[in-house]
């Protein structure tokens, strides 16, 4: 046989383990289900106005709408760099084309803040468990000083950094407004939009232009066309914690105790036991009269668990 009929091949080695490639065209192939990919349903897809505060946790986007749909957003980062020499850095309300709020979502970082808890710690009694603290893509916190003064610098939760979100359902869907006190201040101040007085880059007020972005302020005292802002959040993050709290309210009921010793022991069983002989194990053998003293003594649960341990159906339970 000539060489150049020899047919070439991968050199192989004695005792080297050999894979066959299986024909894609294949019965096994040709059987083979193709993976399916999880995708969310369409409510828990964008961006959806709040409903409570809880939504406020995490990833917002703040509106403003007169006769325009502003969204609020910090200087993009070449204008940043360009102002590193500036004094305040400033979030301010641009002009969207599109303008249904229902529609409308955050399309870069500047447009996105973090909202979180100033004060994780506080108890429901303390005034700081209804503040919060509104971060940007810089890392900073939206601030306001006794003067009415809005800047985005600090880079810690201050006074001067709690916001106290006021919902206002009667406004429209996520309408609210955002008050603060700082140290020196004897009354609320809210987070406001000037709209009459675009922003100018030497301070002073340009004519009105779609392009040009509407400076905040803290002056408001009231709440009123000028103060209402539209936030909105993740809808996945939402569905994400709608979720949680269902399986929160889920074992707590499930815990939750009937008083009747049958169903409480059968569902104790249940949630105890651990089914090698594939069958409930109740401690009916067992006399009820003890379960009977010590739901009178206010001992019920510690019975149950005695019943438990004498029946041996709780493998945690020695």
């Amino acid at each position: 046989m000539e060489y150049g009929e020899a047919r070439s091949k991968k050199l192989s080695f004695k005792g080297e383990a050999t894979s066959t490639k299986r024909n894609p065209d294949s019965s096994t192939a040709a059987k083979r289900k193709p993976k399916k990919r999880h995708r969310e349903t369409g409510s828990a897809v964008g961006w959806t106005p709040i409903t409570s505060l809880e939504d406020l946790e995490g990833p917002i986007a703040l509106y403003h709408r007169d006769e325009q749909l502003h969204i609020l957003a910090m200087p993009s980062k070449e204008e940043i760099l360009a102002r590193a020499g500036a004094s305040e850095q400033a979030p301010a309300l641009y002009a969207l084309s599109n303008g249904s709020l229902m529609e409308s979502e955050p399309s870069s970082i500047e447009q996105v803040f973090t909202v979180r808890k100033s004060v994780p710690t506080a108890g429901p009694a303390d005034a700081e468990a209804a503040m919060y603290s509104l971060k940007s893509f810089t890392g900073t916190y939206l601030a306001a000083d006794r003067h009415g003064r809005v800047s985005c610098n600090s880079a810690a939760i201050g006074a001067l950094e709690m916001w106290t979100p006021v919902l206002l359902p009667d406004r429209g869907d996520g309408a609210m407004a955002f008050a603060i006190r700082p140290p020196g201040s004897a009354n609320d101040q809210f987070l406001s939009a000037d709209t009459s007085h675009p922003t100018a880059e030497h301070g002073h007020a340009e004519p009105t232009r779609p392009t040009s972005p509407v400076r905040i302020h803290a002056h408001g005292t009231a709440i009123g066309y000028s103060q209402v802002f539209y936030a909105k959040c993740q809808a996945a993050l939402r569905h994400k914690r709608q979720q949680a709290a269902a399986a929160a309210s889920a074992a707590e009921s499930a815990a939750a105790l009937s008083g009747n010793f049958a169903i409480d022991e059968a569902a104790q069983a249940k949630r105890f036991q651990s089914f090698q002989s594939k069958r409930l194990r109740p401690a009916a053998e067992h006399s009820v009269s003890d379960l009977n003293s010590a739901k009178q003594s206010g001992k019920y649960s510690e019975g149950l668990l005695d019943r438990r341990e004498k029946a041996k159906s709780d493998r945690y339970c020695k």
